[in-house]
């Protein structure tokens, strides 16, 4: 929950805060004034992973004697590729990077000083932006499998063996191809009055047809199977194991050899954006900290392939700025920042009034 902070400023003066790993920095109010953090790009690997399953049909053993089908499959088997890999830019709090703002007593202005959960700065006098959010996958409901048995004539489900019931499964499904036919070019003796019949008459034969010829060919299931990996980049790598899946188990850990590798390419493109302050930097370390991001591609290869590539903006590839405590002393200053970089992206003060 965004914790709103309202505390009376004459002056900023912003220093970093000592960390020991074993007493960790609580964000928040202070009886001096606030301390905050400032963030780091964190990268989540959004992979969608098709898993297929076969089912051989109980006649598949006679698919090839009465239907002439060949190589019809007779084991089940269960196979998983990749299908998608979309990457997620999230921000997380960047301990290295805690700033402790003081403020001295007198209630010459009021500032609203708004922090995440997390600690990590957000705005001053201004509304927080909202970074943007992932829309999880959500699987489709699955299609039910065909009801073979229940298109069976009692004739069949009356023989003595399965090659029997085989057999005769395999003519009526020839004469359920026969009267389709027939249907099309008119010749049939049941033939409907009008179009809308024929296709509801062709429709039904379509659906026996398929569940029938299931006990021969066998039926595939596939479901989308849908995981993520986490990375917070630090340097750049250059095809990192990011993950291997195997074609018969599916994910696996990134040293199990019967997996096929998935590389991840971080290049720092050496750019950041842009300052759009002129205003020279305060020598005196008084004000507030914000990042200014440089920029990075993500990239996701298979062997030699690539499969997919991302543009970021991660301030951990960037440096540090620091805007004067002047902006707060004599203004009323309203400050945004970007909630994914901690960069500043809107700053504009009023005159105070007198």
């Amino acid at each position: 929950m965004r914790q709103l902070l309202t505390t009376a400023f004459l002056f900023f003066a912003a220093m970093a805060v000592a960390q020991p790993e074993s007493t960790p920095v609580k964000a928040g109010r202070t009886p001096e004034g606030i301390i905050y953090f400032l963030p780091k790009t964190e990268l989540k690997f959004h992979l969608l992973i098709e898993k297929t399953t076969y089912r051989p049909g109980i006649f598949a053993k006679y698919a090839e004697r009465y239907l002439q089908l060949s190589e019809i499959e007779q084991a089940e088997e269960e196979t998983y590729r990749l299908i998608d890999c979309v990457v997620e830019q999230t921000a997380v709090r960047d301990t290295s990077k805690c700033f402790a703002v003081r403020f001295k007593g007198g209630k010459c202005e009021t500032a609203e000083v708004h922090v995440s959960e997390d600690g990590i700065l957000q705005a001053i006098n201004a509304e927080p932006l909202k970074a943007p959010r992932y829309v999880p996958f959500t699987p489709s409901a699955k299609r039910s499998q065909p009801q073979s048995r229940r298109y069976l004539s009692a004739e069949i489900l009356a023989a003595g063996s399965t090659a029997k019931v085989a057999e005769l499964t395999a003519s009526q499904l020839v004469d359920l191809q026969l009267h389709r036919r027939q249907l099309i070019t008119g010749e049939a003796d049941d033939m409907p009055k009008d179009a809308r019949q024929l296709q509801l008459m062709l429709d039904e034969i379509d659906r026996q047809a398929d569940a029938m010829e299931a006990l021969f060919r066998g039926t595939l299931t596939r479901d989308t199977i849908a995981h993520t990996i986490t990375v917070c980049p630090e340097q750049e790598v250059s095809k990192d194991v990011l993950f291997r899946l195997s074609r018969h188990i599916g994910l696996v850990d990134k040293d199990d050899l019967s997996g096929v590798p998935y590389y991840m390419t971080i290049e720092d493109l050496h750019h950041t954006t842009p300052d759009i302050f002129e205003k020279p930097l305060d020598k005196k370390n008084r004000g507030i900290y914000a990042n200014v991001p440089g920029r990075i591609r993500v990239s996701l290869h298979r062997n030699d392939e690539q499969l997919c590539s991302f543009e970021f903006l991660a301030p951990q590839f960037g440096f540090l700025e620091l805007r004067g405590a002047d902006l707060f002393k004599r203004f009323q200053t309203h400050l945004k920042m970007n909630p994914l970089t901690g960069a500043i992206e809107s700053l504009h003060a009023d005159p105070k009034k007198p």
